[in-house]
């Protein structure tokens, strides 16, 4: 459960009193507070007062006010009125719904210990109705950007599903099952990569080969071309009008406007979240997206593959034997190979804040690490990289960035997360580049 308590801290933005301001039939609303109190009345000159209140609380206290005469039905239609203010919020402050949807389906609680309508008072037993209007509100907006990037699509001729540079079993993967998807919906649309980009990841390239047999349509010129990306939301050198949508489950770019972005464990297991009541998969489209979560999990071993992955990628019913695939496609870094192509192997950029990331993720044993480390952490820091090793032995993960080395004691393959931790412990406020 995610709770909340005024508009302060990180969470602050589920706050009616969050500087967030929106509008709504051509008037302006700093806040939801000063639109919930303002539609308290019909006197205009009361409205007016409250609307251009200089802050929330003094918005709350004209609205509170008992001399005040408020519309006779108003305790009947609060709800529907408190409603409206907090998806417009959202609605008009896209960095913000982001956030929102990031929360995935966690429950929301308005944790206020004297507020047992709107919160869940002081011994949770309130009815939280802010809490479930977030809720609402987060699965309305959620639904309107995919209806947006779906609306977009079938004004065109052809979308192309194009994954990211050097793509892995779950880029590859989720752009076939994106592809079906749109073309059961009667849009025309083709999994396709950019030209001379045909260049699988090296530790994925088996996995995919063995288990997709269509390969992508070639793009040569993409500028002629309209896109859906997955498993990014980075233009990576693509004209922004050329890229309708994103669906993604690593860190919001800000580059493309309508972007679905939720921490899954892959990305193919987001598209059968978001389609899965509306979409039958079938046997060979379950087990693609069963392998995009084993791949991008180190086969269900790291920390990324939650409780409610699990839910999910349960509910796919396939009872696939995890050994077998671990052991014919889990491969640890290949050193006896010249440092710069076990680089290049598992290399991704990262745009986050307008900071560029470069990363590469390695893994080994202990025999590996103890010989290698300290030879790909020199280059690491030299080159200005984020260096990720998964130690799969001693079940650690190690992230050298910006001559900083971080040990975390459990496996973590999810650069999102890595990232968001480097910024929460202010390894990013330098804002330094990161280029190799």
């Amino acid at each position: 459960m995610i709770s909340f308590y005024k508009e302060f801290g990180p969470l602050g933005y589920l706050a009616n009193y969050s500087d967030y301001g929106f509008t709504i039939n051509g008037i302006y609303y700093k806040t939801v507070e000063h639109y919930y109190q303002s539609e308290k009345f019909s006197n205009q000159e009361i409205k007016e007062k409250i609307i251009n209140a200089s802050t929330p609380k003094e918005a709350s206290n004209i609205g509170r006010d008992r001399n005040n005469i408020r519309i006779p039905n108003f305790d009947k239609i609060k709800v529907q009125v408190m409603y409206k203010g907090i998806l417009e919020k959202f609605r008009q402050n896209r960095i913000i719904a982001y956030k929102l949807i990031e929360t995935r389906n966690n429950m929301i609680a308005e944790a206020t210990i004297d507020e047992y309508f709107w919160g869940i008072g002081k011994n949770q037993s309130g009815e939280n109705n802010i809490g479930k209007i977030l809720i609402k509100v987060r699965e309305d907006i959620k639904k309107e950007i995919l209806n947006n990037i779906l609306s977009k699509a079938k004004k065109e001729d052809t979308i192309y599903v194009l994954g990211h540079k050097r793509p892995d079993a779950d880029s590859i993967f989720s752009s076939y099952l994106l592809t079906n998807i749109l073309n059961n919906l009667g849009i025309n649309a083709k999994m396709s990569i950019l030209e001379n980009e045909y260049d699988l990841i090296d530790s994925d390239k088996e996995l995919i080969l063995d288990n997709l047999k269509i390969k992508p349509e070639i793009i040569k010129n993409p500028n002629q071309e309209k896109f859906i990306l997955v498993d990014h939301n980075n233009l990576e050198g693509l004209p922004s009008n050329n890229v309708i949508g994103a669906i993604d489950h690593h860190i919001i770019s800000g580059e493309i406007y309508d972007t679905l972005e939720i921490e899954y464990a892959s990305t193919g297991l987001l598209i059968y979240d978001l389609f899965k009541d509306t979409y039958e998969f079938n046997e060979e489209e379950k087990k693609l997206i069963a392998l995009t979560v084993l791949s991008d999990t180190e086969y269900l071993t790291s920390k990324r593959f939650t409780e409610e992955d699990k839910i999910l990628y349960d509910s796919l019913n396939l009872n696939l034997d995890v050994n077998y695939y671990q052991k014919k496609y889990f491969k640890i870094t290949d050193f006896s190979k010249d440092i710069n192509d076990n680089i290049y192997s598992n290399y991704k950029e990262y745009n986050i804040d307008n900071l560029k990331i470069s990363r590469t993720m390695l893994s080994s044993y202990n025999k590996e690490f103890n010989k290698y480390f300290s030879i790909y952490q020199e280059y690491a820091n030299i080159n200005n990289l984020l260096l990720i090793w998964c130690n799969y032995e001693d079940l650690k993960t190690y992230i050298v960035y910006n001559n900083n080395l971080i040990t975390l004691d459990y496996i973590l393959t999810s650069t999102n997360l890595i990232i968001k931790k480097l910024k929460l412990d202010g390894y990013l406020d330098n804002r330094k580049t990161i280029k190799i």
